[in-house]
């Protein structure tokens, strides 16, 4: 069955054309899923949640989709790790916790493989340079930065003002392109 004929299902009969659409892309779903979700903190449950809210959302806004653009193949992988992503950053804010530990850090050094070498020379010079900052400037940038935390959110979390959150956020971008720089000159 062809997307085309798969979307004109979707449309008429919805639910044996869900039952199709989940038997044909659910293991990639769950795939795209699970690399996205950490073992030791997602249980299968969140999994198949999130899978299921994958499959769910795609039929809600079946109007979104551009057969131009890509296949549902595409779109649903799009769906799913953006979902994924989305549970991840909910869950670290509502347990007040950073994702970044050890075993993060080298899979997202892994994962820059994929770009050129300078930029994945850059930025693993500049999660080494995140790291080396200290507390609290090195929690401040990363849920600045990675998290997508405002400043509020980070000085409720911290102890501290907006403004001083701010004002950390900005010194410690200062200290991160001297080291860079000192780096690219000794390179």
């Amino acid at each position: 069955m062809q997307d085309q004929d798969l979307l004109e299902l979707l449309r008429r009969t919805p639910e044996p054309a869900i039952s199709t659409l989940m038997e044909r892309y659910g293991g990639l779903v769950y795939a795209v899923v699970r690399r996205k979700l950490p073992e030791g903190v997602f249980c299968a449950a969140d999994v198949e949640g999130c899978v299921a809210d994958t499959f769910s959302e795609f039929y809600l806004d079946l109007d979104r989709y551009a057969p131009e653009k890509g296949s549902i193949r595409s779109w649903l992988c799009v769906i799913a790790r953006n979902n994924a992503l989305d549970l991840v950053r909910r869950r670290y804010r509502e347990a007040n916790i950073l994702p970044l530990d050890e075993r993060m850090m080298a899979e997202n050094k892994e994962s820059l493989l994929e770009g050129d070498w300078e930029e994945r020379e850059l930025r693993g010079r500049t999660l080494t340079a995140v790291k080396e900052l200290g507390e609290p400037d090195r929690e401040i940038l990363l849920r600045k930065f990675y998290l997508g935390e405002s400043s509020k959110e980070i000085a409720a979390r911290l102890g501290l003002t907006a403004v001083n959150v701010d004002t950390r956020t900005h010194r410690a971008i200062g200290k991160l392109r001297k080291k860079l720089k000192e780096w690219g000159e000794s390179m």
